[in-house]
């Protein structure tokens, strides 16, 4: 049975304490992504989206036990990793992979605000670039818009890396006014890593 710390031995401010527990659900959440993401050889899509050109989408499927097929598979899109943030979302009713996906990366990044972008980053705002693992449940990655995901992000170039993973766990009832076609709960993970 766990016993209650005294108040008297806590240390740090209540501050301390929430940012340590925030800490511990991220590292909790990334070991949660690994774990769920599948086995090594899986295939896993990336896609490319510039900020100039949001319908543009670059296409390359990636198997991570294979030797990288140029230098530009070398270099990682992040070379300069300012921070990683990690998140989750849901869709309760209509079985919406964008939907929860949407909501895993607003998740990640909504309670950020790094006003100093334009002294730490060369080119600043516009030159950002955010590398974001997506975990999604393999029976609704058809169904995944990565066009309407990339709109969460309001600057840079954003690489998308599609990971078979997430969650389907049971609503407890099906709407078809919702949109519902079963009682199916949509659960995807987000890493997102911001850097230039």
């Amino acid at each position: 049975m766990l016993t209650p710390v005294p108040t008297a031995t806590r240390t740090g401010t209540t501050g301390e304490r929430f940012a340590t527990l925030h800490h511990t659900i991220l590292v909790i959440l990334v070991l949660l992504i690994s774990c769920l993401g599948g086995s090594s050889a899986f295939q896993s899509p990336t896609v490319v989206c510039n900020r100039a050109n949001r319908l543009s989408f670059f296409v390359r499927h990636n198997s991570m036990a294979q030797e990288p097929s140029s230098q530009e598979d070398t270099v990682p899109h992040v070379a300069n990793v300012l921070f990683v943030e990690c998140g989750f979302g849901n869709d309760s009713h209509g079985q919406s992979a964008t939907k929860a996906a949407v909501r895993a990366c607003r998740n990640s990044i909504e309670f950020n605000s790094i006003p100093s972008i334009n002294r730490l980053v060369p080119g600043g705002y516009d030159a950002l670039k955010l590398d974001v693992i997506l975990a999604v449940p393999p029976k609704y990655q058809k169904g995944l818009d990565l066009e309407a995901v990339a709109k969460v992000f309001p600057y840079g170039e954003t690489k998308f890396t599609i990971q078979d993973g997430g969650m389907i766990a049971p609503s407890g009832i099906a709407i078809s006014a919702l949109g519902d076609v079963n009682d199916d709960m949509v659960i995807v993970c987000a890493s997102v890593t911001v850097g230039y």
